[in-house]
């Protein structure tokens, strides 16, 4: 008898140790995404307030010590909470704006022009994407995708991430500006470069 609980009490030690490492594991996959998440945004508001070589600096300190994925996985869809709940989203608050990650946001931008109510609506929060998306092809610029491991290649991806940046600029001043069509032509043009560049860049 008295093995058979010495034998339960050792099962759940084990099962609570199991549990504790499982959760200290996800916690620090958590931290990993907010330091990440926090050192772009620091990025976005360094091109916000126009200094570029603050912005460069930043971009340079974070690709040293990232992988690129992370970074681009911030553009995915938010949720309130689970795996996703650290994107970034679109907006102050999850499932205000809709579709809720940038990615999708902008895909959606893309296809047509907005009725002007919802675009007054959204600009504050479309700049403040459009300023992370600026952010995030500034890192991309210094760290190309280990497929580019040519000349030509590193030409083609620096090409690609500066559509990307250009597009986001423009992105920017049009949600500023509230020109309902203008968003449209720069998230397309931020669309095609990311698309364009997933062709021949993204890993089978």
């Amino acid at each position: 008898m008295m093995t058979n609980v010495r034998t339960l009490a050792l099962g759940a030690s084990v099962l609570i140790l199991g549990l504790w490492f499982l959760a200290a594991g996800n916690s620090g996959a958590a931290d990993d995404k907010a330091d990440v998440r926090q050192a772009v945004q620091k990025i976005a508001e360094a091109i916000e307030k126009g200094d570029a070589e603050q912005a460069k600096m930043l971009a340079g300190e974070l690709a040293k010590d990232n992988d690129l994925e992370p970074v681009m996985y911030l553009m995915k869809k938010r949720e309130a909470k689970g795996k996703a709940k650290g994107y970034f989203g679109v907006g102050k608050t999850p499932g205000t704006i809709e579709p809720d990650g940038i990615e999708a946001k902008i895909m959606n931008l893309g296809k047509q022009v907005k009725p002007q109510k919802q675009i007054d609506k959204e600009s504050e929060a479309l700049a403040e994407m459009a300023y992370r998306i600026a952010a995030i092809a500034e890192i991309a610029q210094v760290k190309p995708n280990d497929k580019a491991n040519n000349p030509t290649k590193k030409k083609q991806w620096a090409e690609y991430a500066g559509s990307m940046r250009k597009g986001a600029d423009e992105l920017a001043e049009a949600a500023k500006e509230k020109k309902a069509p203008a968003i449209k032509a720069a998230a397309s043009k931020v669309y095609s470069s990311c698309n364009n560049c997933h062709g021949d860049f993204r890993d089978d």
